[in-house]
C-alpha cells in the first residue's frame, strides 16, 4: 500500500520573489520599535508581524492566520507555518524537512521582540542573486537537501494528533475539518498460472496455487485491472477552551467484490463495488497533563498488521504468502511514553472475532457476514507494544525505527440445529436421549435440541522496522493457529478431530443440502466405539460430534528497500529523484499433519513469494512501477493435489505487473 505525502514542487522564480520580500520586511520589523509586544496570560505568543507580513502579501488567508494563533506553543506555531508553506509551494518538501528539524528556525509565534531570531533564521536563505541579506557578515551556507530514505509502510502509526494539526481542504458547518486523500492505479498484469478452479481460477491478484484444478494448461491470464480507486478523509473536530483532540478518518476502494445484479451481470467486469475500509474517530487527551493517552472507536487495521511490504499489488498484498493483515471493527486504547526521541506506546483492543469461514452463501454474507465468532458471546482481544527510536540523529529524512510485538486472541463457535442433523437409525448406537418410534438412536435422538462446538483463534507476532539512508529493512514473523481471517496458515482454519481414529459420518441432510451448522460448515459426528467390518457399526455406545482443532501456522516476510536515487546522489529537484528499489521474500506455512486432516484441512502446506519493485516517482502525483513476482505452492500430500489436469504436489507461476499510481 503506497502513502500519500502531498508534496508540491516549488517554482523557482516565484520562491525567491516571496523570500526576498519576506526577509526584507522581516528586516524592517526587526529594527522597528517593539515594546508593544505582550505575551498572554495562558503563555501563548502574539501573531508574530512576519505572519501578518505574508497575510498582507496574499500568500496567507485570515483563516490560515487563524489557525496559526490557535497554537498551543511557539513550536505548534512553526510547524503549522512551515506545513502551509509547503502545501502552497512556497518551500519544498527537503526546505520543510530541514525547517521543522531545526529549532527556532521559523519562530513564526514569536512576539515582535524576539524578532532577531527570526532574522538570523531567514538569513539561512539566500537572494536571488546569491547575496547576502546582511553584507558585513556572510551567512551560514544553506543545509544540504537530500532525497528521503524509503519510509516503512505503516498503517498503525504511533504519532499523537495535535489540536488545529489538521489543515483543511473543507470545513463543515458542524465546525469539522476535512482533508481528502487517495490514489488512483491502473495496470496490466501477466500471470503464467492461477490458482484454479472456478472459484479462484480468475483472479486479478494472486492466491496461492493448488487450490483447483487449472485444466489441461497451467490457466496463463492476462488482466487489465482499473478498480483500484481509493478515497479517504481525514476528519478533525476543534472543541473550544479543551484539552482533547478529536480525530478520525473514512476510507473506501472499489477492491471489495462486484455487484450481483440482473442489471450489470453482463457487464460485471467493469462494476466493482464501492466497500469502506477504515471507518473510526478518536479522542486524545493528556492524563494528569502529561501522560497522552487515546481512545479510538471504529474499524481500523487490526493490531498484528502493523508492516506490510512495500508492494506495488495491494489488492491482495501477498494473501497467504506471509504478511499477516486484516481489518476489523474495534474499541482501542494506549498511552505512550516519551523520554526525548524515544517512544514506547503499549496498546489494548476489544474486536469483533471472526472465524473467516468459506462456507458461508453470497446470501449469508450479504445479510451479517461472518457469525462463528459474534455467537461465542465473547470479544476477541489484541495488545500492541512499538518501541520507536531514531538509529542516528544525524540522518537527514530518514524515519524512526520501530519494534513491535502483538498478540490476538478470540474464540469461534458453531451452533448445529437439531433440524440439520440426520433422523436415521445408526447401527448398534445406544444411549440416545430420545429413541427412534420404532426403536435404536439417530444423531437427532442423541442431541434432539441441537448442539455446538467451538475452537480458539490464537496469533502472535515479532515485527522490526528499520529505515537507514540506504536501505529500509522491514521483516515480521507471526505464528498462530485458525488464521484464515487474516489471510495466513494457507488460508486453513479448523479441522474436526475424530477423538483417536473413531469412524465419523457427515451430518449433511441429505435432502436438502444443508450443511450442519449455522455457517454451512460440516461437522462430523462419530461413534465413541469404533465400527465392525462390513459397516458402520457402534458397538453398542453412544454418538458424540467431533472436536474443532484449530489449524497451526506459521510465517512472515522479509524486505529491503533501496532508494536508488539517494544512493547514486541523484539531484533532489532533478529528473532522477524519485528512482527506488523493492526486494522482498515471504512465506506462509501450515502444520502438515493438521492440513492433511480429511475434514477441515485444504491439503496445502506452503506458499512462498519472491518480489521485486522498481519504482520511478515522477512528481508528487505520480508513480510508474513494474513488478515481478515468483510464486510456489507445495501440496502436504505428494500427488494429492490436481495441476494442469494431473496429480501434483508443486505448482509455480511468473506474475508481471506494470502501471502507474495518481495520487491526491
Amino acid at each position: 500500500m503506497l502513502s500519500h505525502r502531498g508534496v508540491f514542487e516549488m517554482k523557482r522564480n516565484p520562491f525567491w520573489v516571496v523570500v526576498s520580500v519576506v526577509v526584507c520586511s522581516v528586516v524592517t520589523l526587526a529594527l522597528s520599535d517593539r515594546s508593544g509586544a505582550q505575551q498572554s496570560a495562558d503563555n501563548k505568543s502574539a501573531i508574530n508581524p512576519l505572519v501578518r507580513v505574508l497575510q498582507a502579501k496574499g500568500i496567507l488567508t485570515a483563516e490560515e492566520v487563524a489557525q496559526i494563533s490557535q497554537a498551543s506553543s511557539a513550536s505548534d506555531a512553526d510547524g503549522r507555518l512551515a506545513q502551509l508553506l509547503l502545501m502552497k509551494g512556497v518551500i519544498s518538501q527537503a526546505d520543510y524537512d530541514q525547517t521543522v528539524n531545526t529549532p527556532n528556525m521559523i519562530n513564526a509565534s514569536a512576539p515582535a521582540a524576539t524578532s532577531p531570531t527570526v532574522v538570523a533564521a531567514v538569513y539561512r536563505v539566500p537572494l536571488n542573486n546569491g547575496a547576502s541579506t546582511v553584507p558585513a557578515k556572510t551567512p551560514p551556507p544553506e543545509g544540504p537537501k537530500v532525497i528521503p530514505a524509503v519510509t516503512p509502510v505503516r498503517v498503525l502509526p504511533i504519532d499523537v494528533p495535535k489540536q488545529g494539526g489538521l489543515i483543511p481542504d473543507i470545513k463543515l458547518g458542524s465546525g469539522a475539518s476535512v482533508k481528502l486523500y487517495g490514489f488512483f492505479k491502473a495496470s496490466a498484469v501477466s500471470d503464467t498460472a492461477s490458482s484454479g478452479g472456478p472459484t479462484f481460477g480468475s483472479n486479478d491478484f494472486p492466491l496461492p496455487l493448488l487450490l483447483g484444478d487449472t485444466g489441461s494448461t497451467s490457466d496463463p491470464q492476462v488482466h487489465i485491472k482499473a478498480r483500484s480507486f481509493r478515497i479517504g478523509g481525514q476528519f478533525e473536530w476543534v472543541p473550544k477552551d479543551s484539552n482533547l483532540v478529536l480525530t478520525g478518518k473514512v476510507e473506501a476502494d472499489y477492491e471489495g467484490d462486484f455487484t450481483n445484479a440482473n442489471s450489470v451481470n453482463i457487464s460485471s467486469v467493469r462494476n466493482g463495488q464501492f466497500r469502506t475500509r477504515l471507518a473510526w474517530a478518536r479522542l486524545d487527551t493528556k492524563l494528569g497533563g502529561t501522560l497522552p493517552w487515546f481512545a479510538e472507536f471504529g474499524q481500523d487495521w487490526a493490531l498484528y498488521s502493523s508492516s506490510l511490504p512495500s508492494i506495488y499489488e495491494t489488492t491482495g498484498t501477498a494473501i497467504g504468502m506471509g504478511a499477516l493483515w486484516e481489518r476489523v471493527p474495534m474499541f482501542k486504547t494506549g498511552v505512550q511514553f516519551q523520554s526525548g526521541d524515544v517512544k514506547i506506546q503499549p496498546e489494548f483492543a476489544i474486536v469483533l472475532p471472526v472465524a473467516g469461514s468459506a462456507g458461508l452463501t453470497d446470501e449469508q454474507r450479504a445479510r451479517f457476514g461472518d457469525r462463528a465468532g459474534a455467537e461465542s458471546n465473547q470479544p476477541g482481544l489484541e495488545s500492541r507494544i512499538v518501541l520507536q527510536f531514531p538509529l542516528s540523529h544525524n540522518w537527514q529524512a530518514v524515519a524512526p525505527a520501530q519494534l513491535i510485538v502483538s498478540g490476538h486472541h478470540a474464540r469461534m463457535n458453531e451452533i448445529i440445529p437439531a433440524a440439520n442433523l440426520p433422523n436415521a437409525a445408526v447401527t448398534g448406537a445406544t444411549g440416545c436421549v430420545r429413541p427412534l418410534v420404532g426403536g435404536g438412536c439417530s444423531v437427532q435422538g442423541f442431541f434432539p435440541t441441537g448442539t455446538q462446538v467451538g475452537n480458539p483463534q490464537n496469533i502472535w507476532t515479532a515485527e522490526a522496522q528499520l529505515p537507514t539512508p540506504w536501505v529500509t529493512w522491514v521483516t515480521k514473523y507471526y505464528r498462530g493457529d485458525d488464521m484464515r481471517f487474516p489471510f495466513a496458515g494457507q488460508l486453513n482454519d479448523v479441522f474436526a478431530d475424530l477423538n483417536g481414529g473413531a469412524t465419523a459420518f457427515n451430518g449433511t441432510v441429505a435432502t436438502t443440502g444443508l450443511g450442519d451448522s449455522f455457517s454451512n460448515r460440516a461437522v462430523p459426528f462419530v461413534c465413541v466405539g469404533g465400527t465392525t467390518v462390513g459397516g458402520l457399526n457402534c458397538n453398542g455406545n453412544p454418538i458424540t460430534v467431533a472436536s474443532l482443532r484449530p489449524i497451526r501456522g506459521q510465517g512472515g516476510f522479509s524486505e529491503l528497500s533501496f532508494p536508488l536515487s539517494r544512493i547514486f546522489h541523484a539531484d533532489p529537484s532533478g529528473h532522477n529523484a524519485g528512482w527506488s528499489l523493492h526486494v522482498m521474500y515471504g512465506t506462509d506455512r501450515a502444520n502438515a499433519a493438521d492440513t492433511r486432516r480429511p475434514f477441515g484441512g485444504n491439503g496445502l502446506v506452503r506458499t512462498d513469494l519472491d518480489t521485486a519493485s522498481l519504482t520511478y516517482k515522477v512528481n508528487s502525483w505520480m508513480s510508474i512501477i513494474h513488478e515481478v513476482s515468483y510464486i510456489d505452492t507445495r501440496a502436504a500430500n505428494r500427488g494429492g493435489k490436481t495441476f494442469r489436469g494431473i496429480p501434483a504436489t508443486q505448482a509455480h507461476s511468473w506474475r508481471n505487473e506494470f502501471g502507474t499510481v495518481f495520487t491526491f
